[in-house]
């Protein structure tokens, strides 16, 4: 379950935005990506949902090209998960599930025990089985990303784009929502996930695509690629990146040094 992009660039009338972006995933990897405002990532995210067909350069999900793709069939290999958000309508959390098992269907057919037993598969996967009966407007941010995650999955996509997902999440929700993300990869699902938060790449991702400027500043393994030089020229703050003790060994984590030149 492979996205493989070539040379992508992509422009918003005169302005580029995405210059002769290259890099490749593959399964079991949480791909953090990174950079400031403006670097290209929501962009870079939507070329690869199809939204934006105008580039230049070559995507190709799990092997083909995604201007071959129809709307379904790129259903079928890769799932959106959006910021989390209040919903307009209290569904309850099995509903919305369902919605993604139920959309490979014809239109007006209702979903079967097929689709029933996905969502309910789907659901115990991510931990919110429990929650089938509540609406999603009655539940915390945390478990209502975890629905819209139990729902792409549902899908039975094994790639999965989350643009910000934590954005609106507590500490808690936050650590709990990407604890469970890199489960998945661990299941051989691939995930892109963007951030605005280097922390949740030294705890949860596996590797890093850092855009600045529209171009790739760095592409690979975490622990080679997020280093103090990189933050820096992302973030333009003096940053240290540390081993910090914790029970059982030390994890990496940057903090801000304003005594660092």
């Amino acid at each position: 379950m492979s996205i493989d992009v070539r040379d992508l660039s992509f422009a918003y009338g005169k302005r580029q935005v995405l210059r002769q972006v290259s890099f490749r995933t593959r399964p079991g990897q949480l791909v953090a990506v990174l950079g400031p405002n403006g670097a290209g990532k929501s962009t870079l995210f939507r070329c690869i949902l199809g939204f934006l067909p105008r580039y230049r350069g070559e995507i190709a999900l799990c092997g083909h090209d995604l201007r071959s793709l129809d709307r379904r069939s790129l259903a079928r290999l890769a799932a959106y998960i959006p910021q989390s958000s209040q919903p307009l309508f209290d569904y309850t959390v099995r509903d919305t599930v369902l919605m993604g098992a139920a959309g490979g269907l014809e239109p007006l057919r209702q979903p079967g025990r097929q689709q029933l037993e996905t969502a309910q598969r789907m659901m115990e996967l991510v931990g919110i089985a429990p929650l089938a009966d509540r609406g999603i407007r009655r539940i915390s941010g945390g478990e209502r990303q975890l629905t819209l995650i139990a729902r792409a999955l549902a899908q039975q996509a094994r790639i999965l784009l989350m643009d910000e997902p934590a954005a609106n999440l507590d500490y808690g929700n936050q650590f709990r929502l990407l604890q469970q993300v890199r489960r998945l990869t661990e299941q051989g699902y691939t995930v892109l996930l963007s951030t605005h938060d280097p922390e949740h790449a030294l705890r949860f991702a596996t590797h890093v695509l850092a855009l600045h400027g529209g171009t790739v500043a760095a592409c690979g393994p975490v622990e080679e690629m997020l280093t103090e030089e990189l933050l820096h020229t992302l973030y333009r703050i003096p940053l240290t990146v540390a081993q910090v003790p914790v029970t059982g060994g030390t994890v990496r984590s940057c903090v801000y040094d304003p005594a660092k030149p």
